[in-house]
C-alpha cells in the first residue's frame, strides 16, 4: 500500500513537471510550497534554481491586487481564468491567466492554493489594441459629418451616429433596436435593391455606392448616395452603412437632365431645319450657278461690261451658296450617320494631280509658287470624289492664306502600309489655339489688320471639320503644325493603303 502511494506520486509529479502550464502551490500568505519546471520558466527562473518558500506576492505589479484576489478566491473556493497583472524576476511586466482553487483544513480555514498559470501577454495585449481601435473608431464615426449607422447580420440597427438624427430627424434611440426593413425612413420602392445588397456584403463583397430615396420624419424626400461594408468589431462581423445627402446634386442632375433633353429637342429640330433648308435652295443654286454660266457663255461678247460683270458676280456668288448648301448637307449627313464612302483602288497620284491642275488657275491669279512632288503611280483604296473634296479644301486654305510671291508645296509619300501626303505652305501659320479649332465644326479662324489685306477670309468654316470626319472614315488621319503666326504652315493626312 506504501509502495502504490508513492508510485502514484511519483505519476503525479511526473505529469506536473511535464505540464506546459505552470503548477504552483502556496500557502495562504504567498509562500511557493510546490510548484514545476513550467512556472519557473514563466517568472525568468532556469529549471534547476530552487524558489521554494519564495512569496509570490513580489509578482504582482501591484501586490494590493492580491487582497482582491484573495476574496474573489474564498466566495466559492475556486476561481477561473484570472487575469494577473504580474512580473518577472527582471521586471518585465507580463500578463497571467490563473485557475486556482483553496484547500482548507478539517475547521474549514484557508491553507493552500493550488493551481495552473499561463502567460497570455501576448493575447492581452492584442485585445487591448482591439478595444483600443474600437475606442477610435467609435470617437472618430461619432464625430464625422456624415451619416453612419451599424446593422448586425440580423438586419437590426445597433447603432447610428448624431449626423444620422440630423440627416433624417429621427432620434437615435427611434432607429437603434429596430429592424432595418422596417423603420419609417427606407423607401419602399429600394428595400429589395437594400436588402440584396447586404447580403452580398455580407457574404464579402465590395459593392459599389449607389443611390437611394429615404423618409425623412417631417414627411419629405431626400436622396442619398448610400454605402455599404463589412467591418469587424471585436468578435462581431457589422454591416456598415454611410449615408452622404445628394438632394441638391440630385435635384440639379435632374435639371441638366431637362435641360440637356430639351437642347437635343432644339438640336434635333435645327439638323431638321437645315436639311430641308439646304435641299430646298440646292436646286434653285443649280439654276442660278448654271443660268449665269450659260448667260455669259452664249451672250458674254454681246452684252455690256457692267451687265457681263454682274453675270460673273452672279455665278461667283451662287457657287460660292452651293457650296455652302453642299457642307450644310454633308454635315447633316454626318450627323445622321448617313455620310457613306465609295472606295476603289485608284492612283491617288492621279488624283493629287487632277487637284493641283484645278487649283492652278487660283495660284496664278495670286501669283503663288506651286509646287509638286508626286510619285507617278501610288494605289490606294478610297473614295475619289470624298479625297478630292479634303485635297482642294486642304490646297485652297493653303493659297488664300499665303501673300502673293509666297509658296505652296505638295508632296505624296509611301511609308510601310500608308501613304502620307502633305501641303505645305509660307503663309500667315496658326497659332496654339487656332490648331485646337480648325477641325471643329464652324471652326473658321476670323484674322484682320495691316499686312493681312491677303487673306481671302470667305468660307464657312466647316471645310476641315467635314475633311477631318471624311479621313477618320478613311481609318487615317488629319492633322496640322505651324510654328507660328507668319511662319507658314504643314497639314498632313495619313491613310492606310488597303
Amino acid at each position: 500500500s506504501e509502495l502504490m502511494l508513492k508510485e502514484s506520486e511519483e505519476k503525479y509529479r511526473s505529469m506536473v513537471n511535464n505540464l506546459d502550464l505552470g503548477f504552483y502551490q502556496v500557502d495562504w500568505d504567498g509562500n511557493l510550497l510546490n510548484y514545476n519546471p513550467a512556472f519557473a520558466s514563466l517568472f525568468g527562473f532556469e529549471p534547476d534554481e530552487d524558489i521554494t518558500n519564495i512569496n509570490v506576492k513580489k509578482f504582482w505589479q501591484d501586490p494590493n491586487e492580491r487582497g482582491i484576489y484573495l476574496n474573489e478566491l474564498n466566495k466559492d473556493g475556486f476561481i477561473k481564468n484570472y487575469l494577473v497583472h504580474s512580473k518577472k524576476r527582471d521586471g518585465q511586466k507580463i500578463v497571467l491567466q490563473l485557475n486556482s482553487h483553496l484547500i482548507k483544513n478539517i475547521d474549514e480555514k484557508p491553507i493552500k492554493i493550488q493551481g495552473v498559470i499561463s502567460d497570455i501577454t501576448e493575447k492581452f495585449d492584442l485585445e487591448q489594441k482591439v478595444k483600443e481601435s474600437e475606442s477610435r473608431y467609435r470617437n472618430l464615426i461619432e464625430s464625422v459629418p456624415f451619416s453612419i449607422a451599424l446593422i448586425d447580420q440580423g438586419g437590426k440597427v445597433i447603432y447610428c451616429n448624431p449626423a444620422t438624427e440630423k440627416l433624417l430627424g429621427y432620434k437615435r434611440e427611434e432607429l437603434i433596436g429596430n429592424e432595418f426593413r422596417s423603420l419609417p425612413v427606407i423607401n419602399q420602392k429600394y428595400l429589395p435593391m437594400m436588402l440584396n445588397g447586404f447580403k452580398k456584403v455580407a457574404n464579402g463583397e465590395i459593392l459599389p455606392p449607389f443611390d437611394v430615396e429615404l423618409n425623412k420624419k417631417d414627411g419629405s424626400l431626400i436622396w442619398i448616395k448610400y454605402q455599404t461594408s463589412l467591418v469587424k468589431l471585436g468578435d462581431y462581423f457589422l454591416i456598415q452603412a454611410v449615408l452622404n445627402d445628394i438632394t441638391e446634386r440630385k435635384s440639379a442632375d435632374l435639371l441638366i437632365q431637362e435641360e440637356i433633353q430639351k437642347l437635343k429637342e432644339l438640336d434635333q429640330i435645327r439638323k431638321d431645319l437645315i436639311s430641308r433648308v439646304s435641299h430646298e435652295l440646292k436646286t434653285p443654286l443649280v439654276s442660278i450657278c448654271g443660268g449665269s454660266e450659260l448667260l455669259l457663255e452664249l451672250f458674254g461678247s454681246d452684252i455690256k461690261e457692267e451687265a457681263r460683270e454682274l453675270a460673273e458676280m452672279i455665278g461667283k456668288g451662287g457657287t460660292r451658296l452651293k457650296n455652302l448648301v453642299d457642307n450644310l448637307l454633308d454635315v447633316t449627313r454626318i450627323e445622321y450617320n448617313k455620310f457613306e464612302l465609295e472606295k476603289e483602288s485608284i492612283n491617288i497620284s492621279e488624283v493629287l494631280q487632277d487637284c493641283a491642275e484645278e487649283m492652278m488657275y487660283l495660284t496664278k491669279k495670286r501669283e503663288i509658287n506651286f509646287q509638286l512632288d508626286l510619285p507617278d503611280t501610288l494605289i490606294v483604296n478610297i473614295d475619289r470624289v470624298r479625297i478630292e473634296q479634303v485635297v482642294l479644301n486642304i490646297l485652297t486654305n493653303a493659297i488664300k492664306n499665303t501673300p502673293p510671291n509666297g509658296k505652296v508645296f505638295m508632296k505624296l509619300t509611301k511609308k510601310k502600309e500608308w501613304v502620307e501626303f502633305s501641303v505645305n505652305d509660307s503663309g500667315i501659320g496658326l497659332t496654339r489655339e487656332e490648331m485646337d479649332r480648325i477641325f471643329t465644326r464652324f471652326g473658321k479662324i476670323e484674322r484682320y489688320g495691316p499686312g493681312l489685306e491677303y487673306i481671302d477670309i470667305q468660307g464657312s468654316g466647316l471645310g476641315l471639320f467635314i475633311s477631318k470626319e471624311i479621313i477618320d472614315l478613311h481609318k487615317g488621319q488629319i492633322w496640322a503644325e505651324s510654328g507660328g503666326r507668319d511662319k507658314g504652315s504643314t497639314f498632313t493626312i495619313k491613310l492606310p493603303i488597303s
